[in-house]
């Protein structure tokens, strides 16, 4: 027993030595300064990834952007599901020569976001201030639309749906 106390007992004396005299305090600091760091960098990350989402100004934008998330649930959007997206976006959003743009300006947004509920927090605010209940309905028509696509909607498809008709439905407060 002995022995084992003068063990344990030099242990300390050299871990105490090590952070008095040696760099124990600078490694420790170290240490936390990482971890604090990959922190904000996580924090900036996240940013980076949900501004193009956050930066959009027209509701129009907002509608393209989660057609485009419904259609990218199955994997990446086929012709069938864009082109139905371009004929949305000429017949209802009304969009004119700039619907290329306005398009691959949509596709980089949602491509940047993990996940699709992220997606519709992001564009909540954006949808609920500009679109009238009349708006929300044609808006979650055309999303049953493209998931409708390619033998009905999947089960991801139907959630993406239903929570952002959740989300944009409830009353602001």
């Amino acid at each position: 027993m002995p022995v084992l106390v003068a063990i344990v007992g030099a242990v300390m004396s050299g871990i105490m030595y090590w952070f008095i005299y040696g760099k124990g305090m600078e490694t420790v600091d170290h240490w936390l300064n990482d971890q604090r760091n990959a922190k904000r960098r996580l924090a900036a990350r996240d940013q980076l990834e949900r501004a193009p989402l956050k930066a959009m100004t027209e509701s129009r934008e907002g509608a393209v952007a989660l057609m485009l998330l419904v259609a990218k649930d199955r994997g990446e959007p086929t012709v069938e599901q864009i082109e139905a997206i371009k004929a949305e976006m000429r017949g209802v959003l009304e969009f004119g020569r700039d619907l290329e743009a306005r398009l691959v300006v949509a596709r980089h947004a949602v491509d940047a976001v993990p996940l699709a509920q992220t997606a519709v927090d992001d564009l909540k605010d954006l949808l609920r201030k500009n679109l009238s209940k009349a708006e929300l309905n044609e808006l979650f028509i055309m999303l049953r639309k493209i998931a409708a696509l390619h033998g009905g909607p999947t089960d991801g498809q139907d959630r993406i749906i239903a929570y952002a008709e959740r989300l944009l439905r409830q009353p602001q407060g």
